[in-house]
């Protein structure tokens, strides 16, 4: 087969080799995704020097498509295999155009295939991101209209709000599932927040040097069984009560180090002063700071190398207390500290008047509770450096009227079971010490989540930022919740090295049925479906109450009142939201600035009743201005 002739490029296939040469890679994701809703597309950008033979000798094509074959070949290469000879990393990306019309991804690594490019490729071409060998389709989980007699995924509503997820059963410790029905009964309060609040405060228990190994042969990634934990429901929610109930046991083996760093504090001050130069000076462990100031914390951190819990029951004074410098110098130190104390690891303090210290290790954990107002309004206006998205946020149940009745045994139980873990020592295999590890089941399970977590990012990240954020922490969040799930089912002074297939799979299953779907009634329910929700709702209820068939960002601006006092680009973000969310398909074009989206059919149908409701809002809205003029 002979090598294409550059000379015979058309505009745009020379067009597309302009952009690729400038790296202007956006537009030329533009340009092959025009290729592929033709029903191209095989893309491989090769060294130079390479003869097109290469691509369909290298390549994975559709079933029943001959390499030999010039003409079948080159019909999926429509436009791309013109730039052949370009001088680039080699890439391949890969669609099928299945019976069903679908586009799907496959990422196929070649001997040099740069993942980034082809990653930033498809980020424009597809809904979905991650790298597999087998067709990925992705859309955002949220909840939506059904029509019957269809297996399509429907359009997301975007008015939806994802509904309190309950406790599962059968997949927490045995003692803490009991704890949290119990005490839940007798308080009166939602099980899965007293659930997650006893998590924060097992976890804080645990020594930090208990560690697990997440990956089988890299040392370097470990996690401690460290997280944070944030209630967040109205003031009848009790959760204050829930966190004090959830502490009670932490907070007594913190009073009990108090009350020995007293005494050997008053038998230190009573010795003569020759006495004390032999002597060692007492030192105060800690396993809880509630109102403390960042220096205070240091000073509390420095001998304390399991690391502490913080409490907090308004965690609106603990965000409030990292913006307390108007310049946002110290806020920015201050979001710096907590952010370490997430990751755990040595903390060199050095500071005027104060002198330089080391704290052996930073570790924080975090059980709080604030209202739905308060952190909307925060997370709205704090800067978007990730400490949202290391909270598991708990969104609270309406409470009801608890009971009157003798404590059950497992609130002993539980004391007993936190008092263990404050307690526990460091796995052994034979004589040494080792980091947690899984077994082979338990590693194929993390496994499967990474590329699961890393599709939930890539799947969001176009509709909700905070959101993907917080998806992309799951990884190591997964390995935290294993180490605290091991250590509580274990038994003795030390527990087994290795974490079992069994626990991991029920981690996995807690992460996903209970955590994630808290997480999306938070970030889409309290803080809005997207980044602007009031832009995507309103574009939304315009497509609706105008019933179009196609929608540009002009459009929109145009003909809706609140899209008109923004920007264009506001209207851009929201169109290409409702994209992600099964709307509008764009309408291939190489120009950015001027992008128009055919709206789904079915979107019509399935919002009927909200289109009419859209239009008779937005009449009242004119009969209104109309009579404030006339008067």
């Amino acid at each position: 087969m002979p090598a294409p002739n550059p000379t015979k490029r058309d505009g745009r296939a020379a067009k597309v080799a302009s952009l690729i040469d400038d790296g202007r890679l956006d537009v030329f994701a533009d340009a092959f995704y025009t290729n592929a809703a033709r029903g191209g597309g095989l893309v491989k950008v090769v060294p130079e020097g390479l003869a097109f033979e290469a691509i369909t000798r290298d390549c994975l094509l559709p079933a029943g498509v001959d390499p030999a074959s010039g003409d079948e070949a080159k019909r999926w290469c429509i436009l791309f295999e013109e730039i052949a000879e370009c001088d680039a990393a080699t890439t391949i990306v890969l669609f099928l155009d299945h019976e069903s019309g679908e586009m799907v991804m496959q990422a196929i690594a070649g001997p040099s295939c740069d993942y980034d490019v082809a990653m930033r490729i498809i980020a424009r071409a597809i809904e979905a991101k991650p790298l597999s060998t087998e067709p990925v389709r992705v859309r955002p989980v949220m909840p939506r209209t059904t029509a019957a007699n269809d297996n399509e995924s429907d359009p997301v509503d975007p008015w939806a709000r994802a509904k309190h997820p309950p406790l599962p059963d059968g997949l927490l410790p045995p003692v803490l599932e009991r704890f949290a029905k119990v005490k839940a009964e007798t308080m009166g309060v939602d099980p899965g927040g007293v659930a997650a609040a006893t998590l924060a405060v097992c976890a804080a228990a645990i020594p930090d040097d208990i560690k697990i190994q997440v990956k089988k042969h890299d040392k370097s990634w470990t996690e401690s069984a460290r997280i944070w934990v944030a209630l967040i429901g109205q003031p009848s929610a009790k959760k204050s009560p829930i966190i004090s109930a959830a502490s009670a046991p932490l907070k007594e083996i913190d009073d009990e180090l108090y009350r020995e760093y007293a005494r050997a504090t008053a038998v230190y001050e009573a010795l003569s002063k020759e006495e004390k130069k032999s002597a060692v000076r007492p030192f105060r462990r800690y396993m809880r700071m509630e109102d403390t100031t960042i220096e205070s914390a240091q000073e509390m951190l420095r001998d304390s190398p399991d690391g502490v819990l913080c409490l907090q029951d308004e965690l609106s004074g603990w965000f409030g207390s990292m913006e307390k410098y108007a310049s946002g110098k110290g806020s920015a130190k201050d979001r710096g500290f907590w952010l370490q104390s997430f990751n755990g690891g040595s903390h060199v303090v050095s500071r005027v008047g104060r002198g330089n210290f080391h704290i052996d290790n930073l570790s924080i954990s975090l059980l709080g509770g604030i209202q739905p107002e308060p952190i909307r309004k925060i997370a709205a206006d704090m800067q978007d450096d990730g400490l949202l998205q290391r909270l598991f946020p708990i969104v609270m149940g309406t409470a009801s009227v608890g009971t009157d009745a003798p404590a059950p045994p497992v609130v002993a139980e539980y004391a007993a079971l936190v008092r263990r873990l404050n307690a526990i020592e460091k796995p052994k295999a034979g004589m040494v010490e080792v980091p947690l590890r899984f077994d082979e089941g338990g590693q194929a399970i993390r496994a499967e989540l990474e590329v699961k977590h890393q599709a939930l990012a890539a799947a969001w990240q176009d509709v909700n930022l905070k959101l993907s954020a917080h998806f992309g922490k799951y990884d190591g969040l997964f390995a935290r919740l294993c180490v605290l799930w091991h250590c509580v089912e274990s038994a003795g002074a030390r527990p087994a090295s290795v974490v079992e297939e069994d626990t991991a799979r029920r981690v996995a299953a807690f992460l996903h049925d209970f955590l994630r779907p808290h997480a999306i009634a938070f970030y889409t329910g309290i803080l809005g479906l997207s980044d602007n929700p009031d832009a995507l709702l309103a574009t939304a209820g315009y497509i609706l109450s105008r019933g179009l068939e196609t929608v540009t960002a002009r459009d929109v601006c145009r003909g809706d009142r609140i899209m008109r006092l923004g920007k264009t680009q506001a209207a851009e973000r929201a169109l290409e939201q409702l994209d992600a969310l099964g709307w509008v398909v764009p309408i291939p074009t190489l120009r950015r600035d001027s992008t128009a989206y055919n709206v789904v059919p079915r979107v019509h149908t399935l919002f009927a009743e909200r289109a009419a409701e859209e239009e008779r809002r937005r009449s009242e809205v004119r009969e209104l201005i109309k009579l404030s003029v006339a008067a």
